[in-house]
């Protein structure tokens, strides 16, 4: 046999002995490795608004004006191998008839990659293993954790400026840049996982994607470069969990004086507006108003987005118009509303008001329907002047037919009322005049006394034939029932707060 070969042999034999001992050092090394719990790894972060997003697997913090995302860890070096392996299997043996039988998918999963690449069986390993594959598999992707953040109301990927993906924080009133950086690729993917979950197809033919998720967040899409020019796009507006009227209260967001009024107010047939600009928390006062009502009471509502939940009132009917498609016309809140009068309801709820809608709730107050909204306005006085204006054109006769106005704004991080008045119409000018009852005033909060200022009080006196005196009891028990509501809504917390 020729000596080169030989040679070589002696070579390939010192090259795989190499190798071995190299695999080896990288497995003992692996096996030193310990995963850090992202619980730790966020607290050594010194973060602000720390909050646990999934349970034991993703949490985020505040850094400045940075949305940070701490999730379970992949050693780097098997991550996407790892990955690679379990999303084959799930995919080969995807069984959807039941959550048990995935659950041992995702386990088998994760168990055969670890094997594949001769990984010790570590039981974090093999939890963090399965957190990422239901991530991406039935999640969103690299977003999936943002979308369990109960804080998050707004969530968009923009074109152009950069193609981070951003969220609108309600604990800090805010637009925050998080760490996700999405490639056309992941952007595609993630719109295509919405499109899935809406029941609709998006492509380059049909770009355009809008709709609502299961759990109630509306999803507006753009798939490719076509139509945004800086690629795909979306902007997810989240389906949140609203503050209850005791909550309002203990946050400082109006007084429990201010909460007995609007609620003796409105259960008489006071039909009325809630004000303010985007983010001021007109919906979120809506939906706690609402709350108070009979429970037997026939409320309907109409929205483009479904933000009103009432889940104790049995008689309640939600209504959602339907944007308009490609070639479709779509079903818009007027259309809804000319339905809504075949109903008989006790309340009529627009969730929020344009220009027809408002015409048309005032045929709902003259034919005895209690109509309330929300409205775009940064003062009661801009309210007044845009309904009188195209394309609304009420007469001041007609908005009077509204009694009262509430004023929202946001200041900060705080969001509350700033004013309650009520609407009257003055029979010698001829027109609209409001009726301030409660100002939010520097360093005394919102102050009014309606028992001694309010017109609306005379006036259900007169309507319904009502002793004054039985409406300023009610008024009273009222407020006896919230006080004792908000107390207990305080011990609940304290019993909730783990003992350090």
């Amino acid at each position: 046999m020729p000596k080169f070969s030989l040679r070589r042999r002696k070579k390939d034999k010192t090259k795989e002995q190499k190798s071995e001992k190299k695999e080896k050092k990288r497995r003992k090394r692996l096996e030193r490795v310990d995963l850090p719990h992202p619980r730790d790894v966020i607290e050594s972060m010194n973060l602000s608004n720390v909050v646990e997003l999934v349970p034991d697997f993703a949490y985020r913090g505040i850094r400045g004006n940075t949305y940070v995302l701490v999730e379970a860890q992949l050693p780097e070096e098997y991550a996407e191998d790892l990955l690679n392996i379990g999303k084959e299997y799930v995919l080969l043996k995807v069984d959807l008839s039941s959550k048990e039988k995935m659950e041992e998918i995702y386990e088998e999963a994760a168990t055969r990659a670890m094997k594949s690449l001769k990984l010790p069986m570590d039981e974090r390993l093999k939890n963090n293993i399965i957190y990422h594959l239901y991530r991406d598999i039935e999640g969103f992707g690299p977003i999936d954790p943002l979308m369990h953040d109960p804080y998050i109301e707004d969530l968009t990927l923009p074109a152009r400026g950069s193609r981070y993906v951003y969220v609108y924080c309600a604990d800090v009133a805010n637009w925050l840049r998080t760490e996700i950086n999405l490639q056309e690729d992941d952007a595609r993917r993630i719109v295509l996982k919405f499109a899935e979950h809406i029941g609709k197809q998006i492509s380059l033919a049909k770009p355009r994607l809008e709709g609502r998720l299961p759990d109630g967040s509306r999803v507006h899409a753009l798939f490719g470069s076509a139509m945004s020019g800086g690629g795909t796009i979306f902007t997810v507006r989240r389906f949140t969990k609203r503050p209850s009227i005791e909550d309002l209260i203990m946050y400082g967001a109006l007084t429990m004086e201010a909460a007995a009024y609007l609620w003796l107010v409105v259960e008489h047939g006071m039909s009325g507006f809630i004000v303010g600009e985007t983010g001021s928390g007109k919906t979120t006062l809506l939906n706690a108003l609402l709350s108070l009502l009979p429970r037997q009471a026939h409320i309907v509502t109409v929205e483009d987005t479904p933000e009103i939940y009432l889940p104790l009132h049995g008689n309640w009917t939600s209504l959602i118009g339907q944007p308009p498609g490609m070639g479709e016309r779509g079903m818009e809140i007027p259309d809804l509303l000319r339905d809504v009068l075949r109903m008989r309801p006790d309340y009529v709820v627009v969730g929020e008001s344009r220009g027809a809608e408002t015409r048309l709730l005032i045929q709902f107050i003259n034919l005895g329907h209690t109509s309330l909204t929300t409205f775009h306005s940064n003062t009661l006085e801009g309210l007044i002047q845009r309904l009188k204006s195209d394309p609304i054109n009420l007469t001041a006769e007609q908005i009077a037919s509204f009694k009262i106005a509430v004023l929202n704004r946001r200041e900060g991080t705080s969001r509350g009322v700033f004013r309650i008045a009520e609407i009257l119409y003055d029979d010698i000018r001829q027109d609209v005049v409001l009726h301030d009852l409660f100002i939010r005033q520097p360093d005394l909060g919102l102050v009014g006394d309606p028992l001694r200022d309010s017109k609306l009080l005379e006036e259900i006196h007169v309507r319904y034939n009502l002793p004054l005196d039985a409406l300023y009891e009610e008024y009273l028990n009222k407020m006896a029932e919230l006080e004792r509501r908000v107390r207990e809504k305080r011990k609940e917390k304290e019993v909730k707060v783990p003992a350090k």
